[in-house]
């Protein structure tokens, strides 16, 4: 069973997280076998529920941040359209000083919508290792290939000619064959290609070498039983004249409903025609639940239900956060994160009246005003921004060098040419 080792994901960086991810999955698979259940479909919707439930801190945080980008959108908008045709150095240093004092006046940072992102997607990615190859991260499921391996092996068969079996060549295949040509035929890649087997690969197997016809038999029969789910064996590639089909269709409509759900704190930034990134965004958000339904035809059934599982998840999730925000006091919670913004620079010694002087004695525009701007397009909420946000600085003076000094100056310049 140690030998399963050799044939997890060795990446220096996915691959610690994938060996964590394959210990929970083997511990899920151990629990369910001590009540009689040994299925790796079930494991594969329980393990994508547990993983999705860890990250769920990271996309309440995400989440958080989308709700605050609602309500600051008008005011970044209007600073970009503001310096739309300026492309020198120093109006693009005063457009990014101008962006950096709305994040202060909200109190949050850019990164903290990029965070969350940059944690989950190789975990992610991770979690697809493991789902792709379970035999090299459950040691039981590992045991059950290893004794026919080694028959193949004894009598002189090779990875690569094991692996032409196979239709569809997947990465696990491919590395199997690759290391077993520099690194020798070990076990380890044996089980790599025969837990890539369907039931078509094991009649040719045993039709090819009829002396293990029994072997074979029995070792198919085990893993039809552990790979059977709803009468559908996840080893197999989804066919339009079976049962199989449900998948790929479930996965569309899965996906589509989970990110509608995700999407509707945020639906005014998608829907604004003067932001093209959202268009863009909005485009690629009713393509992709199709492309996930096309791609599960290249794919076993098992990482149909992995996407399956996961969208559900999210479906439950939205619907539980956009619950939680939309009873949330967003003014509110505006103030605290000024406040946590302030107590922030006071720990690092700097004077958060200095930084942010002009936005610090201000109560942050309510954002129930802020979602009827969200209605105009973007150079009425330009006008909106300037009278509202940015103080006249006839009687203010801000001191040289603050991001209140660079926010205001051309203001300051607009309000001197009208004197």
């Amino acid at each position: 069973m140690m030998s399963a080792i050799l044939t997890t994901y060795q990446g220096a960086f996915l691959g610690p997280i994938a060996r964590l991810l394959g210990k929970i999955l083997e511990g899920i698979f151990y629990v369910l076998s001590l009540v009689g259940i040994e299925n790796t479909g079930i494991c594969i919707i329980l393990f994508t529920f547990l993983v999705n439930a860890l990250m769920l801190p990271l996309q309440i945080k995400q989440q958080k941040f989308a709700k605050m980008s609602s309500v600051m959108n008008p005011e970044i908008m209007a600073i970009q359209e503001k310096y739309k045709n300026k492309k020198d150095q120093a109006s693009q240093q005063k457009m990014s000083m101008e962006t950096q004092a709305v994040y202060q006046k909200y109190g949050v940072s850019p990164a903290s919508g990029c965070l969350p992102l940059l944690i989950t997607f190789p975990i992610l990615f991770a979690l697809y290792r493991v789902i792709y190859n379970v035999p090299a991260y459950v040691g039981q499921v590992y045991d059950m290939y290893a004794g026919m391996a080694n028959s193949l092996k004894d009598l002189g068969v090779t990875v690569e000619e094991l692996s032409k079996l196979v239709t569809t060549k997947t990465y696990v295949i491919t590395d199997a064959v690759n290391n077993a040509k520099e690194n020798g035929s070990k076990i380890s890649y044996f089980v790599d290609v025969l837990g890539q087997y369907n039931t078509t690969a094991w009649h040719d197997l045993a039709d090819k070498f009829p002396a293990l016809s029994t072997e074979i038999a029995k070792v198919s029969k085990e893993a039809s039983h552990i790979n059977s789910f709803l009468g559908m064996n996840i080893a197999d590639a989804p066919k339009i004249k079976s049962l199989s089909i449900s998948i790929p269709i479930l996965s569309v409509i899965t996906q589509i409903i989970s990110t509608k759900l995700s999407m509707a704190s945020t639906s005014q930034q998608q829907t604004n025609a003067e932001n093209p990134t959202a268009a863009s965004m909005k485009m690629m958000n009713n393509i992709m639940p199709f492309v996930s339904g096309l791609m599960c035809f290249m794919f076993p059934i098992g990482v149909g239900i992995y996407w399956v599982a996961g969208n559900v998840f999210r479906i439950f999730q939205s619907l539980g956060i956009n619950f939680y925000f939309g009873r949330m006091d967003i003014d509110e919670q505006i103030e605290k994160n000024v406040e946590k913004t302030k107590k922030r620079y006071e720990k690092m010694g700097v004077d958060p009246n200095t930084v942010m002087q002009d936005y610090g004695k201000k109560k942050p525009q309510p954002a129930s005003q802020k979602k009827k701007e969200n209605t105009v397009n973007a150079a009425t909420v330009t006008k909106k921004v300037n009278k509202t946000n940015y103080r006249s600085t006839a009687n203010t003076k801000y001191k040289e060098g603050s991001i209140a000094s660079y926010a205001n100056i051309l203001q300051r310049d607009t309000t001197n040419n009208k004197k």
